[in-house]
């Protein structure tokens, strides 16, 4: 049942990619990125329900003599032997939890079930927040217990399941690190501003020159599909890494699948997205960036040039827009101040006007 419900899930998160690919043959490009943005958060968060093995509570209100009381109990042994692991922030003290575990089988052995996996089948959007239960009293049930079981749900979305939660836990399980968390921030920023349509979306579709809208461009249809791929692949990949854990089950013509998910990550590999490397672009833009950085602190500087591709991969600085990086992909340059250059492997003369 456990692995029947987690595949449900991989097909839901094909759902929205295929909604998303839809949308953009269709020119639909402000659509097929807020479906993306769905369909990220969904894949952060099937890798906690598939395989997260710890998950991180929250205790507010903790001030200086309950924290040195929790701790001299914890070295004790006398209290909070279970867990793993804890820190204070101020008031709040967040402690890491492993997992729910299983019953023990006839050997003994258990495993640990992830707890995203009861949160997201507890857990009801619909529910609303405790204000508002007055509204919907049936006469049958009793409002205060409505109210009380509503801050509960409030209480797991924002502990559990909120875009901070989920990269705390994320980092907690061993997912993702800080660099990873950065870099995945990029993405969720980029794409929410097409499910918050605070800003002008349009003109990052089309770019400042197109008055034929909508039609097709080359660059969102590009990084429509990049998303598509990568965000399919770590998807898949996730469910795979969870069928491998106890209790295993098999995966019908995996090394076909897993074989056509390797070539289609390298061919996505210049969006740079977590896991990649940096494209040579990148390398050529930190290599600028440092020689501006110098010349500002000190305008008589010489600049010693390098080679871009020297520098090491975990130097190379993080891009702020996918859509301007992958448009700047296409097109190439020299910079006269530093010299350095870079030339495209796919250049498209309407990369300089966009």
């Amino acid at each position: 049942m456990q692995h029947t419900e987690c595949a449900d899930r991989v097909r839901n998160v094909a759902q929205y990619l295929e909604a998303a690919l839809q949308q953009a043959a269709n020119d639909a490009y402000l659509s097929a990125f807020a479906t993306l943005r769905t369909a990220l958060e969904h894949m952060l968060v099937d890798h906690l329900v598939f395989s997260g093995a710890r998950y991180i509570r929250i205790y507010s209100g903790v001030d200086d003599a309950t924290w040195a009381d929790w701790q001299r109990k914890r070295a004790a042994g006398d209290a909070f032997t279970e867990i793993i692991d804890w820190a204070r922030k101020k008031n709040l003290v967040e402690v890491t939890y492993e997992g729910l575990r299983s019953t023990p089988d006839e050997q003994g052995q258990t495993y640990v079930i992830s707890p995203h996996y009861f949160l997201l089948r507890q857990y009801q959007p619909y529910l609303g927040p405790a204000s508002a239960q007055a509204e919907f009293d049936d006469g049958i049930g009793d409002i205060e217990d409505d109210r009380k079981f509503a801050q509960e749900n409030d209480h797991i979305y924002r502990t559990y399941l909120s875009w901070s939660s989920i990269k705390k836990n994320l980092m907690s399980n061993g997912f993702a690190d800080e660099a990873t968390i950065t870099k995945l921030e990029v993405h969720y920023r980029f794409l929410s501003a097409f499910v918050h349509p605070l800003a002008d979306v349009t003109e990052v579709v089309y770019g400042r020159n197109n008055f034929n809208i909508p039609s097709y461009d080359h660059y969102s249809s590009e990084l429509i599909f990049l998303y598509a791929i990568v965000i399919a692949v770590e998807e898949l990949r996730h469910f795979r890494e969870m069928a491998q854990r106890r209790p295993t089950v098999g995966i019908a013509n995996w090394t076909a699948t897993a074989e056509l998910c390797e070539r289609a990550w390298q061919l996505a590999s210049h969006l740079w997205f977590p896991g990649h490397e940096p494209h040579p672009y990148d390398y050529v833009q930190e290599a600028n960036t440092r020689a501006f950085r110098l010349r500002r602190e000190n305008p008589t500087a010489v600049i010693q040039r390098r080679d871009p591709m020297s520098i090491p991969a975990g130097e190379v600085r993080y891009y702020r827009d996918p859509m301007r990086r992958l448009v700047a992909l296409h097109a190439g340059f020299h910079e006269i101040m530093t010299g350095y250059s870079y030339a495209s492997p796919w250049p498209r003369a309407d990369a300089q006007f966009r």
